[in-house]
């Protein structure tokens, strides 16, 4: 079994294709919470400038949010409040720091290889499995670390991916875990895919270190064929 990833690579007004045209742009940004331009053009299969003019345009149009937070990395966009509306999404405004845009942007190249694969409709955010397990109220690609005050306390993965095998979690790693907080992890990744409809685990992590720490945490355990550890590909 391997990671998927070795298979890895709109505002104008009025009705018709313009509106669809923005409405594919806005809704795609405001799934992954951040995206770089690169991934728009990727996604909407669209060449610089096209991706640019109708980027520009949703940006006047205030249906997205230029985010300029690091100088190494330019372009960053981000659906806004009204985009969110117009797109139908029901997600809350991402929220996002100067830490959190690595994460953002990986996750977004990790899910573009993973609806090559699979489908774009079978590919599914942290933020849009998180809202579709409260309104189908179970869980997605959700392990349970303990219980405080009778509730269960819960770690989500960062995409899910819907097969007709099962769901896969998806965990990208970019920095190494505590060990004890890496094993613990895992073993809840363990026991989610045990009697559920979630059926393996995908740990795509940066090189070096944090790829060893999270091999390390999987030695001598069981069940470990349903866990996959590759390299996260580049942004």
């Amino acid at each position: 079994m391997e990671s998927f990833t070795a298979e890895g690579s709109l505002s104008e007004q009025g009705p018709g294709p313009v509106r669809s045209r923005d409405e594919e742009l806005v809704r795609y940004v405001g799934r992954h919470g951040l995206v770089a331009m690169r991934h728009v053009m990727d996604a909407l299969d669209v060449g610089r400038t096209a991706a640019y003019r109708r980027v520009a345009s949703c940006v006047e149009a205030g249906l997205l949010e230029r985010i300029d937070l690091l100088r190494s990395e330019a372009g960053l966009l981000r659906a806004s409040r009204d985009g969110l509306r117009f797109a139908g999404l029901g997600l809350s405004l991402a929220s996002v720091s100067p830490g959190t845009v690595e994460h953002y942007l990986r996750c977004a190249t990790v899910a573009r290889l993973a609806e090559r694969r699979y489908g774009m409709d079978r590919v599914l955010s942290e933020r849009e499995f998180r809202l579709a397990e409260q309104i189908e109220g179970r869980r997605i690609a959700a392990a349970e670390l303990d219980e405080r005050h009778g509730k269960a306390r819960l770690h989500r993965a960062d995409l899910a991916i819907r097969t007709e095998d099962g769901t896969i979690a998806v965990e990208v790693e970019l920095t190494p875990k505590a060990p004890w907080r890496l094993k613990r992890l895992i073993e809840a990744w363990r026991w989610a895919t045990v009697g559920g409809e979630l059926s393996e685990v995908h740990y795509l992590c940066a090189p070096g270190q944090t790829r060893r720490s999270v091999e390390r945490a999987m030695e001598g355990s069981r069940l470990s064929e349903r866990i996959v550890v590759a390299e996260v590909p580049v942004r």
